[in-house]
């Protein structure tokens, strides 16, 4: 009864989803706070960029976004950064907002100034999901985070969201791991540390990194996407051939040991040799470009999370029906549905706005086994 269940509720979802997709409809927003970031990543480059904190939204600005979103029905809300809990002057307000308003709010932090205050508040405020980030253990991870100390907090934030949050489990509490050529010999040992915890879920997920000439070969109307996941050491921290094997073992042993924790294998099911020797990703009908409602820190709306120069609209000054499906956002996805966009090959969102086709094959393949 439980399966039928759900796959009734697959398909009630995949059908709103198609609908949005198909009539350029928005669905979940993901805004980011701030570019200005705590962490100095070697697997990606967005403290790279800077930002002017007096040019980012202040209170007002942003429920007036919110308001725009709620009157376009969003389901979702992700807050993103940089480092957005260097906006603590508007964070816990947003958050407090969409959870009045039936927006679930998703997120991700590398919990560097997210102490036990900090967590308090965001639970007093409403925040649906907590997704905080764990590369590695002790030093190991300070050292892929760019940043002293990132472990301990990580392991503090963790502690204080598990002991504050309230009888309903909320937030839900999710440990993500990039995993990439420097820790991926150590995912075990992470989940078996994760074990200790009543977490509601650890994500592994394969890193993400553009090709600089996929890069420089996207441009729309001379303007140039503006990709997060880039290296800012050395050429790449993607597997090569020899560990790719080892790899696939590692995955293998940690499917057949049956964590009591939740593993969100999916990423690592829909992806091939080229995914993680090449950063390949298969896109085959983007949804991101059609349905999520990405916006800068000044309130811009852009096409896709990874092309934020590319304005649609701005929400200072519009509304969200006067931007979404404009002419400007409609040549956009023309492009991208047209393949004309080689960036598109190195995206690994898409793998979580799936299409409902997408989404029936994987679930009906992990079903018959094909996955181990």
């Amino acid at each position: 009864m439980a399966r039928i269940s759900s796959l009734i509720k697959m398909i009630r979802v995949g059908v709103r989803d198609e609908y949005h997709h198909l009539m350029v409809k928005p669905l979940n927003s993901l805004i980011f706070l701030t570019y200005r970031c705590t962490s100095h990543c070697k697997t990606c480059n967005i403290w790279s960029w800077g930002g002017e904190k007096s040019r980012e939204l202040n209170k007002d600005e942003w429920l007036r976004v919110l308001s725009e979103l709620k009157r376009a029905k969003i389901r979702s809300l992700e807050i993103f950064g940089g480092d957005a809990l260097l906006r603590k002057d508007v964070i816990f307000d947003i958050i407090k907002f969409c959870n009045q308003n039936g927006i679930h709010t998703h997120f991700p932090t590398n919990a560097n100034l997210c102490d036990r205050e900090t967590a308090k508040n965001l639970i007093e405020a409403g925040l649906y999901t907590v997704y905080l980030s764990l590369d590695d253990l002790g030093e190991a991870h300070d050292d892929m985070r760019g940043t002293h100390g990132t472990f301990s907090r990580v392991t503090e934030a963790l502690d204080a969201f598990l002991s504050l949050r309230n009888s309903a489990d909320n937030p839900r509490v999710i440990l993500c791991t990039t995993v990439s050529n420097m820790n991926f010999k150590d995912l075990p040992r992470i989940v078996e540390f994760l074990e200790k915890y009543q977490i509601d879920g650890i994500y592994p997920r394969i890193i993400g990194e553009f090709n600089r000439q996929n890069v420089e070969s996207s441009a729309i109307d001379g303007v140039l996407p503006q990709p997060y996941f880039v290296p800012t050491d050395i050429p790449t921290h993607l597997l090569r051939k020899e560990e790719l094997g080892e790899f696939k073992e590692i995955l293998k042993y940690l499917r057949g040991r049956k964590s009591k924790i939740y593993i969100d294998f999916r990423p690592f099911d829909l992806a091939d040799d080229r995914t993680f020797l090449e950063g390949i990703h298969h896109v085959k009908n983007c949804r991101l470009a059609t349905t999520l409602v990405t916006i800068d820190p000044q309130g811009n709306v852009a096409a896709c999370p990874f092309f934020l120069s590319y304005h649609i609209g701005d929400l200072k000054e519009s509304g969200i029906d006067d931007i979404w499906g404009n002419l400007r956002h409609r040549r956009f996805i023309k492009y991208q549905q047209k393949k004309k966009l080689a960036i598109c090959q190195n995206c690994n969102l898409s793998v979580y706005y799936p299409s409902m086709a997408e989404t029936f094959s994987w679930r009906l393949k992990k079903a018959l086994g094909h996955y181990g």
